[in-house]
């Protein structure tokens, strides 16, 4: 039988999680556009009474809902995995946007050096909790029923579903401030850079491999 490894995955899964809220609150901070992902909370919760993770955790649970809906079946430990990794995730952001309080870059320098720095730190923890294989977040696995669905590709519904979450916040943005707030270079930097970071961790922090459960 196959070695599980269950208890270093479990802690790499969580370590992973952890990682990703706070390379999102680093980004939130460096006020330059947040990943795609995370962009609509950010711009909502600038003029709503709900904070990021609340937000994030509302509209991800849209998310987990509709999975069913459009499988006209339901799995159970995939839904009720990505409702637990959720309310961690919600709670986690929150938790990190107040651990880094005291971040405020004043130059532009500083804000592109910690808008950089999040997508490493958001990228490794992308990566770990590709690496634990737990569970799945709950905006990529409602990207993983509709390519299933549709028959078509995943990346190219995921960058169809990013550019949808963009665009939203794009709209929510100029509704409410008539001007782009929470999107801007930095969702483009994260875009382009979120997957050549986890490329190159798994291409070279092989110490993960040893356990690693093959599909």
């Amino acid at each position: 039988m196959k070695k599980q490894y269950l208890l270093p995955r479990c802690l790499m899964f969580c370590f992973g999680i952890f990682a990703m809220t706070i390379g999102i609150a680093l980004s939130c901070k460096a006020d330059l556009g947040t990943s795609p992902i995370s962009s609509v909370p950010w711009v909502m919760s600038m003029f709503m009474p709900w904070s990021i993770g609340e937000i994030t955790i509302v509209l991800n649970l849209l998310f987990i809902f509709s999975q069913p809906v459009l499988l006209r079946k339901i799995y159970w430990r995939e839904l009720i995995g990505q409702l637990v990794t959720l309310i961690f995730f919600g709670n986690g952001i929150d938790f990190a946007m107040s651990l880094l309080s005291w971040v405020e870059p004043q130059t532009l320098y500083w804000k592109w050096f910690d808008c950089l720095l999040s997508t490493i730190i958001l990228a490794f923890g992308v990566f770990l909790c590709i690496r634990a294989k737990i569970f799945v977040a709950a905006g990529e696995g409602i990207v993983l029923v509709i390519a299933f669905v549709s028959k078509i590709k995943f990346s190219i519904i995921k960058n169809c579903f990013d550019c949808t979450l963009v665009a939203i916040s794009l709209l929510l943005s100029f509704m409410q401030f008539q001007e782009m707030r929470g999107v801007g270079v930095g969702t483009i930097a994260a875009a382009l850079l979120v997957g050549r970071w986890v490329q190159l961790y798994s291409n070279h922090l092989h110490c993960f491999d040893k356990w690693r459960v093959s599909d």
